[in-house]
């Protein structure tokens, strides 16, 4: 049997998310036609507001690699959607070793440094849209070690677009709380918001680009900021489509020679 595919994303219950999982989804069996591929959640909450809405069932990764098994399928490879390897990813490793088949857990979105300067060049295109305004990149945060991943994006973005660049959290680290008085002071007064994050879902529209007092967008404005917000997720821009397709294409070629030459895929 053909070695399955389980996309293990965090869950949506938003129209946003979902368009955004479809997109991926459509690259993935337009690149990996032969292979079966079946999504996970990793959130039990998402999934259990899913099966309340709309009567379907979305399995965690460990339930699907078991139905996996009862269907005859001998081996898997799970492949995160994870942009980090914080928390979540290793709540997941730690899942799949419960499998009742042997799978290989790929590694998230951005873990090689090769990765994080890859997305600043499927980003370029909608930063240089936005010349004479600042760009403030808004991720999750996290209080896994991983955090500081965020300063590598920093990093990273402002040699290859300059000093216009801020790397900001929703959430714990790294501590984001000076962020508009740094805009400032550089100078700014004009600023676009882009969330690092997969999807434009629920954190997106709360803590982004909301109205509350906590969101990103009104602790801009009332600080003097001109805002402007890009309303979509890493998930809906093409170059980041083509290369999350094109790393899930590498792993299955590498896990089915591994898996021909009887190498085991860890």
């Amino acid at each position: 049997m053909k070695i399955p595919l389980v996309l293990a994303a965090f869950g949506t219950v938003s129209d946003e998310a979902a368009a955004t999982y479809d997109m991926i989804d459509r690259e993935i069996r337009h690149r990996l036609a032969d292979t079966p591929i079946f999504w996970a959640y990793t959130s039990r909450v998402i999934r259990n507001k899913v099966a309340d809405a709309s009567g379907r069932i979305r399995h965690s990764p460990l339930e699907l690699l078991t139905e996996l098994a009862g269907h005859g399928y001998g081996k898997a490879v799970v492949q995160p959607l994870h942009l980090l390897p914080g928390h979540e990813y290793h709540q997941l490793r730690q899942q799949c070793r419960q499998s009742p088949i042997p799978c290989h857990v790929a590694f998230p979105l951005l873990t090689a440094p090769q990765d994080y300067h890859d997305l600043a060049d499927n980003l370029a295109p909608l930063i240089d849209e936005h010349t004479g305004q600042a760009i403030l990149l808004i991720g999750h945060g996290t209080n896994h070690p991983i955090w500081v991943a965020y300063h590598a994006i920093e990093k990273i973005f402002r040699q290859r677009f300059g000093p216009r660049i801020f790397v900001g959290v929703i959430d714990k680290h790294p501590d984001s709380t000076a962020i508009p008085d740094e805009i400032i002071a550089a100078g700014w007064n004009r600023i676009c918001l882009i969330p690092l994050l997969l999807v434009a879902g629920m954190h997106f529209e709360r803590d982004v680009n909301g109205r509350g007092q906590h969101a990103w967008r009104t602790r801009l404005e009332q600080a003097g900021l001109e805002v402007t917000c890009v309303a979509r997720g890493l998930g809906r821009h093409p170059g980041m489509i083509a290369a999350i397709g094109a790393r899930i294409g590498e792993t299955m070629s590498r896990v089915r020679g591994d898996d021909a030459s009887g190498c085991q895929a860890g």
